[in-house]
């Protein structure tokens, strides 16, 4: 089992967050597979559809590099409680089309995104997050 400490948590989700730096990221299935348990699970919210398993992640994240091609996020912050991880990160980015309903306009954004990932067996099992969606859109729509 491993032991989570704010010091070597970094080294066990990292290779989750690499994913979302799209420019630099390797095979997003391959690191999934790897990283992710077998039931992983992802969750933004409560309502049906607002969960997915592993194979979903892999299409929703492979999908950035098309959505923000030059999408990337900044770790600002890890805290430790047991088995989660809380990961407070900077997202940023220039869509390279419509984007949460705002037409493209060459626009740029950057937005908070908190993660609660659950680690089992040194990997991660299930993640809750939570991006500023609302701030992202108020930016690609500013005049």
């Amino acid at each position: 089992m491993t032991v989570l400490t704010e010091p070597t948590a970094p080294a066990v989700i990292a290779p989750w967050y690499s994913l979302f730096n799209v420019a630099s990221r390797g095979d997003v299935k391959a690191i999934q597979e790897q990283i992710l348990t077998e039931d992983y699970e992802s969750c933004a919210g409560y309502l049906p559809g607002e969960c997915w398993g592993r194979d979903t992640s892999i299409k929703v994240v492979t999908n950035f590099a098309n959505t923000i091609p030059d999408m990337k996020l900044d770790i600002k912050e890890v805290l430790v409680a047991g088995d989660r991880v809380i990961v407070r990160g900077e997202v940023t980015g220039t869509p390279a089309g419509e984007l949460f309903g705002v037409p493209h306009s060459g626009k740029s954004f950057r937005i908070m995104a908190v993660d609660i990932q659950t680690i089992r067996d040194g990997k991660i099992a299930k993640t809750f997050h939570m991006e500023n969606r609302l701030s992202a859109i108020g930016q690609l729509r500013a005049k």
